[in-house]
């Protein structure tokens, strides 16, 4: 398949758009259960949920109106499309949302909260997603210009700053206003947590907090958090000076500049009186001004980790997953509570919270069970579940051996608690069990934090934030809760509240003993493990009130009284209005793409249909390429079941300056993957592929693949990969059969080594018309898996059989550059270097042994603060006697290895 023109404006069509991908995108598993829709015609907005979700249907509808009338007026701005907000089912079991405008304005919303109960300080994970994904809905929707908005008009939705102007807005600015208008519900947020304020200090505290490191894709410690954290403490600094509304309005200000919206600095100024940069200083130093009086944990240093996963514990140890690197697996650490001896062991472990369960180390996590289900529970270090803990958050296990989980299924809102298989009540964080079966946890009541031990209430206090952390021989019990300037360590003991640590960045603690604790804290760089004397000093755990509190739209009457309203007809939500993903494909939008080559006008247009959770997908397209070849034609793929497939029908309507061309064509691409569990996937894929620029080739073909994939924090390459492909080719009247075979492996200091090998062999007698195994520069765009790649060839060729087998290896360096006026950052670079050894052979049996060693850099650069684009130099050697060049230079867009 040929590359098409490409617009720098049009970051949508990087390849002809008729192309096959090897798996449609998906919001939600196949084969999931059915959906029903719900309309709110008052705002423009449909519900899509299951029966199962029905009574969490019912409270977003009951937050709906109320919500979009604030956003409304906070964004100064009415959606101009219909709101799609998905409910999706417990077969989808992920603690995330997201938001989106293309294929629709639409939200997405998963089940899977109670894996970070602790994490959100929020009562609430259903209404948490619907503030925060609203919110950026409205900053992503808004078109402020006319050009904008006269363009959607014509064209819908279409993936282009002219018509969707913050599409090319940072992070830093989209997730962190998302955490203010998460925060001030009344339902709590990030922005009430004392690990996120402290995190916010610490940056602040080492020179962390600049336009250059927060406003672009920084590959560093806090990595994703910064958007989140430091971009939701910034808007919150931004609103209480200059009002909600104003920050809020930054986005509809920002969109004016459909033309070229970049210039946030402007932005900014027109929005509050202050420029970015501006603001960013006073921000900063506001923060370091609090920062100094933040006291951090000390100690001798056990662990290190770049990033956080919850404490475990047993009677005798305490144990927890760390990846000090964040570029290779992570590693168990386990401290045992009478010698203090700690061990480490490194393996395949999901990043949650560890549990013991009869001798066995599991964490709990998410994870593909089957190809068609996502399931949240308790995983080995293969990533197989353990049997029993299917939908469950597991929290731990009584000494008769009773289970105490969260069911995810009935916890879209608020964490359901169960002890084996009886219901036992809804709670607020996580739950701690002492070695005599009492359980530990919080609830929420507005902003009423309360303890409890077993179903007594021990002890309330305002706030959001609050994590039990063990249990000493007196009984007394220890948590986590917010300090002034961040988060600390308290103890109640008989209705009396202790400060028991002097440390302001602890993250979670673990009792060791009645005089000593392990300590998990944040730093600047990292989290690091500590153990401390505890200490002794009358404090009770810090309101932390943000200004907004005593503004009028805090909380707002809707949120007080929602919980009492209900859907005035029953029937409204009577189950009938079902959703066929096929009958509700909706326009979404049009895509183009236009440039020139030699002289020549090129290009392609695309009209996209599909449905909002995307199972069903169609558009009508036309192309001119860089051979002045017209095509036309129409797609439509299906995403709903196992079986996923896609076909497209062209048509040539201008065969330019060449003869040897179809009139008209089909491509057509099934896959069906029989293994997703852990890390291991397996499908079979089937494709057929009549290409438009030679009558020649129209390959039908049948794969069968088999793959172990571990990547893992911000590691550049796979950390570990093993692949097998077996493949058979109909090429008219020819077979070719072949393998290809891969292994990849990381090394310490972030080298990467691989081997590869791969072999094709056809019956062919000739390659008179394009018969045989092809050798091609490409990869594999006409979907011929049997295609031998050579990087040296300027044109194909074929031949009867040819192999290779090869060795790569890698090193990643971390020198980085970051910039916020200057269009382009450096993250980090590759080294790498591959040789392979090719044996082909003719239609006469006729051998050549080639070698080729390619050798290059890639360097990971960031583009307008948002877009990671790895630019790629490398040299070739090829000794092969027809290769043309024998030494080549190249330059792509691309990473290698």
């Amino acid at each position: 398949m040929k590359y098409l023109a490409l617009s720098l404006l049009s970051i949508s069509s990087l390849f002809a758009t008729f192309d096959l991908p090897l798996e449609t995108r998906r919001s939600i598993v196949p084969h999931d259960k059915s959906y029903y829709t719900h309309q709110l015609q008052s705002k423009n907005i449909e519900i899509i949920y299951t029966k199962d979700n029905l009574s969490f249907a019912k409270e977003t509808a009951s937050i709906e109106e109320s919500l979009h009338d604030n956003y409304e007026n906070f964004f100064n701005w009415k959606l101009d499309e219909t709101l799609y907000v998905g409910l999706i089912s417990d077969n989808n079991q992920i603690a995330n949302g997201f938001s989106t405008q293309i294929p629709n304005n639409r939200q997405i919303n998963y089940v899977g909260g109670t894996e970070l109960v602790d994490y959100f300080s929020s009562t609430s994970w259903l209404d948490t997603l619907l503030y925060h994904e609203t919110a950026h809905n409205y900053q992503l929707n808004v078109k402020g210009d006319i050009i904008s908005q006269s363009l959607h008009a014509i064209f819908g939705n279409l993936y282009s700053p002219l018509i969707i102007p913050n599409l090319l807005e940072n992070s830093f600015m989209l997730e962190g206003n998302a955490v203010l208008n998460e925060s001030w519900h009344g339902n709590g947020g990030r922005l009430y947590s004392g690990r996120f304020k402290a995190l916010t200090l610490l940056q602040a505290k080492d020179n962390q907090l600049k336009p250059e490191y927060l406003y672009n894709s920084k590959l560093a410690f806090p990595y994703g958090e910064i958007a989140y954290i430091q971009g939701g403490f910034y808007n919150l600094y931004m609103a209480k000076h200059y009002g909600l509304k104003r920050i809020n309005s930054y986005f509809k200000r920002h969109s004016q500049d459909c033309i070229f919206p970049l210039f946030t600095d402007i932005s900014m100024l027109d929005s509050v009186g202050h420029t970015f940069v501006d603001s960013v200083g006073d921000f900063e130093k506001y923060e370091k001004n609090l920062a100094k009086d933040l006291v951090e944990v000390n100690g001798e240093i056990i662990a290190k980790s770049q990033f956080f996963s919850s404490l475990g514990n047993s009677k005798n140890e305490i144990f927890f997953i760390t990846n000090e690197s964040g570029r290779r697996a992570p590693e168990l650490v386990i401290f045992n509570k009478q010698t203090k001896k700690i061990t480490k062991h490194r393996d395949s472990y999901l990043s949650g919270k560890v549990l013991k369960v009869d001798g066995e180390y599991l964490t709990q996590g998410s994870m593909y069970t089957s190809p068609i289900r996502i399931r949240q529970g308790l995983f080995n270090a293969n990533g197989y579940i353990k049997e029993g803990t299917d939908s469950k958050m597991i929290q731990g296990y009584l000494s008769t051996g009773q289970i105490v989980y969260f069911d995810v299924a009935s916890s879209y809102s608020q964490p359901q608690l169960y002890v084996g298989n009886k219901f036992y009540s809804q709670v607020n964080s996580s739950v701690f069990i002492d070695k005599k079966d009492n359980l530990y946890y919080f609830k929420q009541k507005g902003k009423i934090r309360t303890l409890y031990k077993n179903k007594t209430a021990l002890y309330s206090y305002r706030g959001f934030y609050g994590i039990v952390s063990g249990v000493d021989s007196k009984d007394n019990i220890y948590f986590v809760a917010n300090s002034q300037l961040g988060s600390t360590l308290y103890r109640y003991s008989n209705a009396t509240i202790t400060r028991v640590s002097s440390g302001d960045n602890i993250v979670e603690a673990r009792v060791i003993n009645d005089k000593e604790v392990l300590l998990a804290a944040v730093g600047s760089q990292e989290y690091y493990y500590v153990i401390n004397e505890m200490t002794q000093k009358q404090e009770q755990p810090y309101n932390t009130k943000l200004f907004f509190e005593d503004k009028a739209y805090y909380g707002n009457k809707y949120i007080k009284n929602k919980r009492s309203q209900k859907i005035k007809k029953e029937e409204e939500f009577n189950l009938e209005e079902e959703y066929y993903s096929l009958f509700n494909m909706h326009y979404s939008g049009t895509q183009f793409s236009i440039g020139s080559y030699m002289n020549d006008f090129i290009g392609n247009l695309n009209i996209n249909f599909e449905d909002p959770l995307e199972q069903n997908s169609a558009n009508l397209f036309i192309s001119k390429d860089i051979d002045a070849i017209s095509v036309a034609g129409a797609g439509y793929s299906n995403a709903q079941y196992l079986l996923n497939y896609r076909i497209v029908g062209y048509g040539v309507i201008d065969k330019g300056s060449k003869t040897d061309i179809r009139d008209s064509g089909i491509m057509a691409n099934a896959k069906v993957p029989f293994l997703k569990k852990g890390y291991w996937n397996g499908a079979l894929d089937m494709s057929y592929y009549q290409d438009y620029d030679t009558i020649s080739r129209e390959p039908l073909s049948v794969t069968l693949s088999l793959s172990e994939h571990e990547q893992y924090g911000v590691s550049f390459y796979a950390n570990q990969h093993y692949g097998i492909q077996l493949y058979g080719v109909q090429e008219r009247e020819d077979k070719i059969v072949g393998t290809n075979l891969i292994a990849k492996h990381d090394l310490p200091r972030e080298f990467y080594i691989g081997a590869e090998g791969k072999y094709s062999i056809s019956d062919a007698d000739t390659n008179i018309n394009k018969r045989g195994v092809k050798i091609s520069s490409m990869s594999s765009y006409d979907f011929d898996p049997s295609v031998i790649n050579m990087a040296s060839l300027s044109s194909s060729s074929y031949v009867q059989s040819a192999g290779y087998i090869g060795i790569n290896l890698a090193k990643v360096l971390n020198f980085s550059a970051y910039f916020f006026t200057f269009p382009l950052s450096l993250q980090r670079e590759t080294l790498y270097t591959r040789y392979r050894y090719y044996d082909l052979a003719d239609f006469k049996d006729v051998h050549e042994r080639v070698n080729e060693v390619k050798t290059g850099m890639t360097f990971a650069t960031v583009f307008i603060n948002n877009f990671t684009i790895p630019i790629n130099v490398e040299y070739i050697y090829n000794d092969a006697s027809f290769v043309k060049d024998r030494t080549k230079f190249q330059f792509n867009f691309s990473s290698s290895f």
